[in-house]
């Protein structure tokens, strides 16, 4: 016979129905959570950028000037560039994430489109580190646009040093939506941001987060009831 709300405390009191149950309850939120975290981006390391580019140091998306050289086609695209870590006459610190980063000079920008595979919300988060041989700091905006909309997540400005761990505001991401993800440059001077580890991550929904949390109490009192029976 179907179990009925009523039933709730045999849940809590009978070891075969708590473990079903507790069951039940990591496998919802597991599939919640796997289905909201399933939108990414290709390369955020720009580890196969930086690797399939023609030259050892670094390149441009499109020439800003002539000898500079181009970059290999990719995921990310703008009219900013890649280069590896810690080389040469740069001023590049050495790379958080693999052996290549994205720079972000002057006015020029980096995009990737993606997207969303759910309808939930989302997070960006990325790392930057400011070029230090060269002009001042750099100052960026990070959007994205996509669903005749355009997001704001924030004007950053990128310190001198290591490499310094951002995290965007959640957003709204809806299922089946192209998005344009883009860094824009700030500064008309000659001034460098070097970006890093850029990743998309699902926020989790208050109904898996209280999923999750029951399911959490549940174990707990159920080895709890489990400890107290062997003692007796």
């Amino acid at each position: 016979m179907a179990r009925q709300l009523h039933d709730f405390p045999c849940v809590l009191l009978r070891g075969g129905c708590s473990v079903k149950f507790i069951q039940i309850l990591s496998a919802v939120a597991l599939t919640a959570s796997t289905a909201a975290s399933a939108t990414t981006l290709i390369d955020g390391s720009f580890e196969t950028k930086g690797a399939s580019t023609p030259v050892t140091d670094y390149c441009y998306d499109t020439f800003p000037a002539a000898g500079n050289p181009q970059c290999a086609p990719s995921a990310w695209t703008g009219t900013s560039g890649v280069i590896i870590s810690n080389s040469g006459p740069w001023g590049n610190t050495a790379a958080a994430d693999g052996n290549y980063y994205a720079f972000v000079q002057g006015l020029s920008t980096l995009s990737q489109s993606f997207t969303a595979t759910a309808t939930s919300s989302l997070t960006l988060s990325w790392l930057d580190a400011n070029r230090t041989n060269n002009g001042g700091q750099q100052s960026y905006t990070v959007s994205i646009s996509g669903g005749a909309s355009t997001i704001d997540l924030g004007t950053y400005t990128s310190g001198f040093g290591s490499f310094v761990a951002r995290t965007s505001s959640p957003f709204l991401a809806v299922s089946g939506t192209t998005y344009t993800l883009t860094f824009t440059g700030l500064s008309a001077e000659d001034r460098t941001s070097f970006i890093d580890g850029v990743a998309l991550a699902a926020v989790p929904e208050p109904a898996t987060w209280g999923l999750m949390i029951v399911g959490f109490g549940m174990v707990g009192f159920a080895a709890r009831r489990r400890r107290t029976s062997v003692a007796a």
